[in-house]
């Protein structure tokens, strides 16, 4: 009974774990769609005022490495 229990808490604990990270995910993702991945926030706002890139309605999101994510067409 003991390996039984163990195993359906491990399952759960896996379980618990993905939907945690797939949150994660979720939140960090502003929507819009994802255009690349710049150095600098000065780079990422070049690109995000780009008339080629639509030029209004962008966001950079600052990454953990330090680097920032570009995405356009955010909501307002």
């Amino acid at each position: 009974m003991n390996k039984i229990a163990t195993t359906l808490a491990t399952c759960l604990l896996a379980v618990g774990a993905t939907a945690a990270l797939v949150t994660g995910i979720a939140a960090a993702n502003p929507g819009g769609t994802y255009i690349g991945n710049y150095a600098t926030l000065a780079a990422c706002e070049a690109d995000g005022q780009s008339p080629s890139t639509g030029g209004t309605h962008y966001v950079c999101e600052l990454q953990a490495d330090g680097t920032y994510d570009l995405y356009t067409g955010v909501p307002a």
